[in-house]
């Protein structure tokens, strides 16, 4: 759990959360706001650039490899990292083999999701921003 100092510091974090597997996703997105993070859900890749591109303010990006649409998560965090590299990037994969390749642009977590890992990486990662 989130210490009470860091969980109502957290409530200016926002993180976009994306992941076309509604049930992961809603789960996730639940479990990150009941530690007290802002979270804005994407179903696919081309979705959160549409919103990271309008301008929108994101503190972390949680996004999985594996999606349809024209970018898959890889591509995504590639083109985020362009635009801010300063910015918090969490890849996932259930394929481990993807984890040199989603390093280059990311942090690589596995599947399933470990909503507390998530947290504590949010936390070590964005440090007194919290």
């Amino acid at each position: 759990m989130v210490p009470q100092e860091q969980q109502l510091r957290s409530d200016r974090v926002r993180v976009l959360l994306v992941e076309d597997e509604w049930l992961i996703r809603s789960d996730l997105a639940e479990q990150l706001r009941g530690a007290g993070f802002q979270v804005i859900e994407a179903s696919t890749a081309d979705d959160a650039m549409d919103y990271i591109s309008s301008g929108e303010r994101i503190d972390a990006l949680i996004t999985d490899i594996r999606m349809p649409g024209t970018l898959d998560g890889l591509d995504l965090a590639e083109k985020v990292r362009v635009m801010q590299p300063m910015l918090l990037v969490l890849v996932a994969s259930g394929s481990i083999e993807l984890e040199s390749a989603a390093s280059r642009v990311g942090r690589f977590i596995s599947k399933p999701y470990d909503p507390k890992q998530i947290e504590m990486l949010i936390a070590e990662m964005l440090g007194s921003a919290l």
